[in-house]
């Protein structure tokens, strides 16, 4: 048997719905559901094991926020960021050697598109000639989604985590959506952000 805190759990049932919606917000009651498949034994009444304690799965959600594993909210939805997908596939690999981590299907086609959309921003055009002291503030709102409705710290972070999700493994990318990150945070576009 494997060694796996309770609150794990929680990344591997989202890292496995995921895949198998497709979808890139997942409900609370879904996450659930799909841990208790999955593990059986967490999250149960002390009386009735059959039965979910959402209670329990809600407070280790917000944990996994705090740490920074997953976004969202338990009255909306929940997300994994990038590192809460690299822990995930790193966890789920340890459960079964055999079962190779997959990548999100349907998701596959936003995050193609996403990363399209980020090597054709002017902001991208700007830091691979060498002149990332050309990006402008419309540059980095464009990249990041950021206009009336969307200029919230939550929504941006969410944004900012797609963007990552869209670049894993080229670390190239990944490094032009560091210093575009320090750009918004330095010309104080969006306040904090999650580091």
């Amino acid at each position: 048997m494997f060694d796996i805190k309770q609150k794990e759990t929680l990344l591997v049932s989202i890292y496995s719905l995921l895949n198998e919606l497709g979808e890139e917000n997942l409900h609370l009651e879904d996450i659930a559901i799909k841990n208790k498949e999955l593990f059986p034994t967490f999250f149960t009444w002390s009386k009735y094991k059959e039965n979910i304690d959402l209670r329990q799965v809600m407070r280790s959600l917000d944990q996994l926020k705090r740490d920074g594993f997953i976004l969202g909210s338990n009255t909306k939805s929940w997300t994994l960021t990038q590192e809460g997908i690299t822990t995930a596939e790193k966890l789920f690999s340890s459960i079964d050697k055999n079962v190779k981590p997959k990548k999100f299907r349907k998701g596959i086609d936003f995050y193609k598109r996403e990363k399209q959309r980020i090597l054709i921003s002017d902001a991208y055009q700007k830091y691979s000639s060498n002149s990332p002291q050309e990006i402008t503030e419309r540059d980095l709102k464009y990249l990041f989604r950021i206009d009336g409705y969307n200029s919230s710290k939550d929504s941006i972070n969410r944004n900012k985590e797609r963007l990552f999700k869209a670049c894993l493994g080229d670390d190239n990318l990944n490094n032009f959506l560091n210093l575009t990150i320090e750009l918004l945070k330095k010309n104080k576009i969006t306040g904090e952000l999650n580091d």
